[in-house]
């Protein structure tokens, strides 16, 4: 952390501190990296995932903490600036009322000529940054330059005076109460952009929770195919106790990207009942169909039956112009998501096959 300088009323009737001192090197220099390697591990991350490339689940968990930690230390270095702005800002308040001869001795210009130069290039560093956090700090940080060269000038307007013997003490003043202002203007700037900033991390996380769980009901595998039978045994091709919430409840199909094997559906509702580990339910769906063709696009059925000790739950059904057939409920790839697998006997102008994800109201 760069020490700050510090020149009493006995000096100079006011306090003169560089910008660049509200910059801590080693801050930025933190923050910077963790950005950098944040972007390394998020590059071609959709491209990957569209790919279906394999590890690539991985790759969003190494994104995501990734980004954890360039936003905890980015907010650590914009809450440790706004801070020392305000405290810089307290300090300028107070204004000069009895200027003296040696108010802006020569010591005092070469201090505010070397923040002046330095606040520039700190302005220039952050000339190309693309984060928008920190494209507020660098027009705060121009606000800034522009009040210090405002003072630097009315330095060396006074050290003129001085020598004529005049005391042109409300040019310093002015100068004094822009960069005040200027002061204010950017702690005002670091808490506007803090509370962005946490928008923005919050906004992240919930944008890799999304890409991780599609990615992950992408490459579901397709279901098995489903007999009609009725007393066809139950299958267990997965482990017993899943819970009974994967299963029971209300559910829908996603307006968009909704994943489907066979007819493509418009809307599906299905609402599943447990008493006594006694299943039933109802299911109304209506599918997209080329247009002109004679098959009514609609599908109403119900289903009961016993939950048994297996993860794909299948149960008999019944559709409202009284054809029989089964329903599979398979627990997704998430906790809100459910596949659902129906086939019933072959109807005239009927849909009588359907599989698609479903996902809970």
């Amino acid at each position: 952390m760069r020490r700050w300088r510090l020149l009493t009323k006995a000096t100079m009737g006011v306090l003169l501190f560089g910008v660049a001192g509200l910059i801590a090197q080693s801050g930025r220099d933190t923050y910077r990296q963790s950005y950098n390697v944040w972007r390394q591990a998020h590059a071609n991350l959709e491209r990957d995932a569209a790919a279906g490339a394999t590890g690539v689940i991985a790759q969003v968990d190494r994104a995501a903490a990734a980004e954890v930690s360039f936003a905890a230390t980015r907010a650590a270095y914009v809450g440790s600036t706004a801070q020392e702005a305000a405290q810089r800002r307290q300090l300028l308040q107070t204004p000069v009322m009895s200027p003296s001869p040696d108010l802006a001795p020569p010591r005092v210009a070469e201090i505010v000529s070397g923040e002046l130069q330095t606040v520039t290039r700190t302005a220039a560093r952050f000339a190309n940054d693309p984060d928008s956090g920190i494209r507020q700090l660098r027009q705060a940080l121009e606000r800034e330059r522009d009040a210090l060269t405002a003072l630097n000038n009315a330095i060396q307007a006074r050290q003129k005076a001085v020598a004529a013997t005049s005391v042109p003490a409300a040019a310093l003043e002015q100068a004094r109460s822009r960069t005040a202002g200027a002061f204010a203007d950017q702690a005002s700037q670091f808490s506007q952009a803090a509370a962005q900033l946490e928008k923005e991390s919050a906004a992240w996380a919930d944008y890799y929770e999304r890409l991780a769980k599609g990615i992950q009901a992408a490459n579901a595998p397709p279901p098995p195919p489903v007999s009609v039978t009725s007393a066809a045994p139950p299958r267990n091709d997965s482990a017993p106790g899943v819970p009974l919430a994967r299963y029971v409840g209300a559910w829908t199909y996603p307006m968009v990207n909704g994943i489907f094997h066979g007819a493509q559906p418009e809307f599906v509702d299905l609402v599943v009942h447990e008493q006594n580990g006694h299943a039933d339910g109802t299911l109304f769906a209506r599918f997209k169909l080329t247009p002109g063709t004679a098959t009514d696009p609609l599908v109403r059925f119900d289903f009961k039956g016993d939950f048994g000790a297996t993860a794909v739950q299948r149960f008999s059904l019944v559709t409202s112009d009284d054809a029989q057939g089964s329903i599979e409920l398979i627990p997704g790839p998430a906790f809100n998501l459910l596949e659902v697998n129906f086939q019933t006997e072959p109807k005239t102008n009927k849909i009588r096959v359907g599989n698609f994800i479903l996902v809970k109201k």
